[in-house]
């Protein structure tokens, strides 16, 4: 049951999806192929490993060699870490644009939930030659 569920959830969230696009393209204001290279970009960047749909923002690359996944009956831990040349406001405006789309519900500022799990991002900046590295943490809520 909960399968088919989420199989609907995820049929009407594309056909949302759709639409929008359709209106915002009828509309004049974007050109096609400034869309498009944007959303290539956006799926390049890809998703944390093992975070099941936490995206690497876009101009950050994921530090896998730093990232941990540790699976356990109550759930899942992950760890990962990436880096850019981003500055914080940017970063903190991408995730609490994209992770409601993807489900998760704002917690309190870079906190999230979803579905019985927490994620945590936390910001280092200037770092690595100016570089902010981004560390996000995704855990079981009880």
């Amino acid at each position: 049951m909960y399968k088919l569920v989420m199989f609907r959830l995820i049929l009407l969230r594309i056909l949302i999806s759709a639409l929008l696009m359709a209106v915002v393209l009828s509309s004049g204001a974007f050109r096609v192929g400034d869309v498009l290279a944007a959303t290539a970009e956006e799926f390049t960047a890809g998703f944390f490993t093992g975070s099941d749909g936490v995206p690497v923002m876009p101009g950050m690359e994921e530090m896998p060699e730093m990232g941990m996944v540790f699976d356990k009956p109550e759930g899942r831990i992950v760890e990962g870490f990436a880096s850019g040349l981003v500055n914080e406001k940017e970063i903190r405006e991408f995730y609490g644009r994209t992770l409601p789309q993807l489900g998760w519900n704002v917690f309190e500022e870079g906190l999230f939930q979803r579905e019985g799990e927490i994620l945590s991002i936390e910001i280092i900046k200037g770092v690595e030659n100016g570089r902010s590295i981004l560390r996000i943490i995704l855990a079981p809520s009880q």
